[in-house]
């Protein structure tokens, strides 16, 4: 128990002005409102219900009885460029660089960076010198640890869709994309 005005006491609120002129009025102090804290089981809240324990679905096996879930079936190798996934999030590019240079010639690497919060994404690509050295460095550095984390890694997926470049990759001085004019004077469009 706490007394009055002791250490563990809480700090006296002000009056308030109304409550102040109230008791000038009357001649009688207004007595502050005191809150009473929540205590459950108290009767204080006529609706609170205890909360029943979570009955177990019968429908789904229990967490330590269910099989883990299969491994995600690795991408085919069909070009130098390597996915490494479930890089720890200190890993940069550099680190990348050395792991696969004991396997072969690297040619580029890239780690896939969120731009708010300035970190890895826990993913990248490695471009490999070719084909052949991209399926053994898959080979020999899928599923090993790397940084404290098991590095997946396998081909990255191909984009197959037509590519369509923009009016800026063409380059001016040449003739290859610029539709022919005045070539043949016969010719009418």
């Amino acid at each position: 128990m706490h007394s009055n005005g002791g250490p563990g006491a809480a700090p006296k609120k002000p009056e308030s002005a109304l409550s102040k002129l109230f008791g000038w009025i009357t001649g009688k102090k207004a007595k502050p409102e005191t809150k009473q804290p929540f205590r459950s089981g108290g009767g204080s809240r006529p609706d609170y219900k205890e909360r029943e324990p979570r009955a177990e679905r019968p429908d789904r096996p229990r967490r330590e009885d269910r099989p883990p879930k299969a491994d995600p079936v690795p991408q085919e190798i069909v070009s130098p460029k390597l996915y490494v996934g479930n890089l720890a999030y200190e890993a940069a590019e550099s680190d990348l660089f050395d792991l696969f240079s004991k396997v072969g010639h690297v040619k580029n690497v890239e780690v896939a960076m969120d731009r708010h919060a300035n970190r890895s994404k826990g993913f990248g690509f490695v471009e490999m010198e070719s084909l052949e050295t991209a399926k053994e460095a898959a080979a020999k550095l899928n599923r090993t640890d790397f940084m404290g984390r098991q590095i997946v890694v396998s081909g990255a997926k191909v984009d197959k869709r037509p590519s369509q470049g923009s009016p800026r990759d063409v380059d001016p001085t040449s003739h290859e994309h610029q539709p022919e004019t005045g070539s043949n004077p016969d010719a009418t469009a």
